[in-house]
Formats: structure tokens, sequence, C-alpha cells
């Protein structure tokens, strides 16, 4: 993906255009429907008159739109868990941290131990492959109706789907702080409960 180069990348009128030609829009996620990269997220190209042309990933392009520019030193998250899609605001794409990053990944079991967490057993770029192959086998443009495609095509990459849960705990990512044991033992038996959950402190959200 491309830097900064210490010079600024403009998005002309054009590249817009492109880019939302390449959006499938669900009740839910927008889903990116171009290029996919290694990591499971999406590759846009962009041509800049000094430098030719430069990668960028289309929730970055999305968060232009929605926030303007993105501070320097920030990250983009997505708080819906899936790589190609590009809807900003809540529960979706937003400008974060790194350390955000890291303590929300944690919570949602994607990096515990040495070994993967809880992440999609067809690895990141299958997983964003099978969510675009999805999208467009759905014969749809139904935003409703795909976006029960898409539940139905994240639900069969879920790690957990062959497993029946011994507990009814919340659902929500703040009630349970999960923490990471030995390799070959069960870490979702050790939880923190929120008054005893360790907090972040410090000063070091890097914003430019």
């Amino acid at each position: 993906m491309s830097k900064s180069q210490g010079r600024r990348l403009r998005l002309s009128g054009p590249d817009v255009n492109r880019w939302r030609s390449k959006i499938a829009p669900t009740a839910t996620c927008h889903i990116w429907m171009g290029a996919v990269g290694s990591d499971g997220y999406g590759r846009f190209s962009i041509r800049d008159d000094r430098d030719g042309a430069r990668i960028v990933t289309p929730h970055q392009v999305a968060a232009r739109l929605a926030f303007g520019p993105i501070p320097a030193g920030s990250t983009l998250m997505h708080d819906c868990d899936v790589r190609v899609c590009v809807r900003t605001g809540p529960g979706h794409v937003r400008v974060a941290t790194q350390a955000e990053n890291m303590v929300q990944a944690a919570r949602r079991g994607r990096a515990r131990g040495p070994r993967p967490g809880l992440v999609d057993v067809r690895g990141k770029v299958g997983a964003s492959r099978a969510v675009q192959d999805a999208i467009r086998d759905a014969g749809t443009d139904d935003p409703a109706a795909l976006a029960a495609v898409l539940a139905h095509c994240l639900a069969a990459g879920d790690p957990l789907r062959e497993f029946f849960p011994m507990f009814d705990l919340p659902d929500d990512d703040d009630a349970l702080v999960v923490i990471g044991a030995w390799d070959d033992f069960p870490a979702d038996l050790f939880a923190v409960p929120p008054d005893r959950r360790p907090q972040v402190h410090g000063d070091g959200w890097v914003l430019f």
C-alpha cells in the first residue's frame, strides 16, 4: 500500500467515480468488489502526476471522503470485521489508533497467544474473496437481500460454527476481556470483569 512519501496524494473526480463503481451496498456493509491484496484488504490505484500510479486501500478512500484527511499516525478500524467493507461510521470503518486496534483484536479473540485466534477459517484473502463471490453470485442488488447473503457467507467462515456455547454470555465487546493463557488450554475460561479490567494509560495517541 502507498505511504505518504512526504507528499500529498489527491483524489480526482474520476478517481472517486471509479471507486464508487466498484462498491456493492448492502443493508449492513458496503462491499468493495475490486482488487484484493494478500492481506484481505481491497486495493485501489490512484494516478499522481508526480509519483505515477500509487496503491491505496478503498476504505482509505472511504474514510477520506467521510472524515476529511486521515491524520498521520492513525489507523482505520473495521468494527464490522469485514475487510472489504468501505462503509464509514459506527459499526464499520472509522479512524482510530493502533493501540485501540490491538485492544479490540484481543477482546474479539483475534490476538491470543502465538497461534491465530478467532479468525475466519478461509484466511484473510480467502474470506474477502468469498464475500465478493457471494455478493456477485447473489443475482440481486437489493440491499436487504445482499445483507442476508453476506451474513450467511460470514457465518460459513466462523471458526466456532460447529461449537455450542456452554454458558449464556453477553455479546457486547465491553462485557468481557478474554485473556489468552497456555497454548493447549482453553483461554475462554479466563475473563476479567469490567471493574477489574486493565486500563490503557499514557498519552501516546499519535494523531498526526
